[in-house]
């Protein structure tokens, strides 16, 4: 596994370490200058200096970075940018809910315990459906009833619409959600308590006679474990062909990644330890950093209390190629483990055009960069202790290097890996995930059986013409 980011933090901090300066302007010792906003800028600016993979191409905004301005603002504004001025980085954040996002990430959190893409519902695109991609095991989603394919129209009686989505689901599913009423298509209402819960994201093993199915929503940290039980199920049944299900996974640590390549790479590269990903940083930074990841066949690493090792060599199925489902909603790590394997394998897309993520970065608690700061002993004249106390709730994701394969090629930039066979994830085929008749993983049998998928494995089901773009908190984070 790769270093601990507290270990990155303390090892970088000659780097990074606090200047007592915002964009060239000295610390200042008034009210405003021991303000929750001050500190949030000094954090914010110091990270950003130090870390960002674009810091040479926004060092002109760095230098003007007033000590009063918005942070989350700021942090926006100098994301990098093209010639169009579009956000080429849409990820970094700086936000003040750090323990939510982190909640987002890992899997951990309260939670109603299901998963959905938006559609617009009407022709005039006024309205919006909710549509229900799957359920997680045992959540209250589940006990409620809901099944993939369920189209929500509302939520406490408020009408989703193109004007009020992101709001109605950042207070009602996203932030600490609580109890809501959910109002469907077919005219029912069902009130859903939230939970705080686990919600494994190896969401689906089935072995279908030599083929082994997985369904996998994010690489969740603690999903290694559940993903090597997986694997050696399959291994146990004979498992010849591979279908992975990324269609719904938008990313996460680059380690649990590592461990899953590790197990369906040809077991001949994973025991020589060859390259995975490499990794590009800016000039700075690199000094500091592992510049490759390579296949393993042992991991160890801390879960909870507790000292794990996994053996990902043992559970490796011995494949020469793998059929992997995608969308636009599979990202980040997914698209960094589907480059790190297309130089060893077969590698078989299924669905659509990946989202186009192809830089990952770090999530940095303020609290501990500025403990940081102090345990450097670095001689800046800095109220640590209050600059800890007032950007307690702070951090930021930061992106700070972009993956490429073992020669060096990244497959998703800049606008995602197409599919090699086209197929349409249709929420309204009746089926769940795992199900052999299910669109997209009937169109990967039939491609392994060698019957050619044709143009009506493509077809869109009807009210479910267009997609509208989500970016959930958390959405397409890569981690390390």
């Amino acid at each position: 596994m790769r270093k601990s980011i507290f270990n990155i933090i303390l090892g970088a901090l000659m780097l990074v370490a606090c200047t007592g300066k915002i964009g060239g302007a000295a610390t200042d010792t008034t009210e405003e200058g021991n303000s929750t906003t001050y500190y949030a800028n000094l954090f914010a600016y110091n990270i950003m200096d130090g870390y960002y993979l674009w810091r040479n191409e926004i060092e002109s905004g760095l230098k003007n970075w007033p000590q009063n301005a918005d942070p989350v603002s700021k942090v926006r504004e100098l994301r990098y940018k093209g010639a169009d001025g579009k956000d080429i980085d849409k990820w970094t954040e700086l936000m003040d809910d750090y323990s939510s996002f982190v909640s987002s990430v890992t899997g951990n959190g309260q939670t109603f315990g299901f998963d959905f893409v938006l559609y617009y519902a009407n022709t005039s695109k006024t309205r919006l459906s909710c549509v229900v991609t799957f359920t997680y095991e045992n959540s209250p989603a589940a006990e409620a009833g809901l099944r993939r394919g369920d189209v929500i129209t509302s939520i406490d009686g408020e009408i989703l619409t193109p004007d009020n989505y992101e709001s109605i689901f950042t207070e009602k599913i996203y932030n600490n959600p609580t109890t809501s009423v959910f109002g469907f298509l077919d005219g029912r209402s069902v009130s859903i308590t939230a939970v705080k819960m686990y919600s494994n994201p190896v969401n689906v093993v089935k072995v279908l006679g030599d083929v082994g199915y997985i369904h996998f929503s994010a690489f969740t940290y603690d999903a290694a474990r559940d993903l090597v039980n997986a694997f050696n199920e399959f291994k146990a049944h004979g498992v010849k062909e591979l279908v992975l299900d990324l269609r719904y996974n938008t990313g996460g640590y680059t380690s649990t990644g590592l461990v899953l390549g590790s197990m369906i790479a040809p077991i001949s590269y994973v025991s020589e330890g060859a390259v995975f990903n490499k990794s590009v940083y800016n000039d700075n930074l690199a000094e500091f950093m592992e510049e490759n990841d390579c296949f393993q066949e042992t991991f160890s690493f801390t879960s909870g209390s507790k000292e794990v090792t996994l053996d990902a060599g043992e559970a490796n199925l011995g494949l020469s190629r793998v059929w992997v489902i995608t969308t636009g909603h599979s990202a980040s790590a997914s698209e960094s483990l589907i480059c790190g394997l297309k130089p060893y394998m077969e590698v078989n897309l299924v669905g659509s055009t990946t989202y186009g993520k192809f830089c990952g970065g770090y999530l940095i608690k303020a609290d501990d960069w500025f403990k940081a700061v102090k345990e450097s002993d670095s001689g800046v004249s800095l109220n640590v202790a209050d600059a800890r106390k007032k950007t307690a709730l702070w951090g930021i994701y930061v992106i700070a290097s972009r993956y490429a394969d073992c020669n060096g090629v990244t497959l998703s930039m800049p606008s995602g890996i197409p599919a090699d066979y086209e197929a349409y994830d249709d929420l309204a085929d009746g089926h769940e995930l795992g199900d052999p008749e299910e669109s997209m993983l009937a169109a990967c049998l039939a491609l392994i059986e060698g019957v050619p998928v044709t143009a009506a494995a493509a077809v869109k089901s009807a009210g479910q013409k267009e997609e509208v773009p989500l970016h959930k908190p958390g959405n397409c984070v890569l981690l390390w």
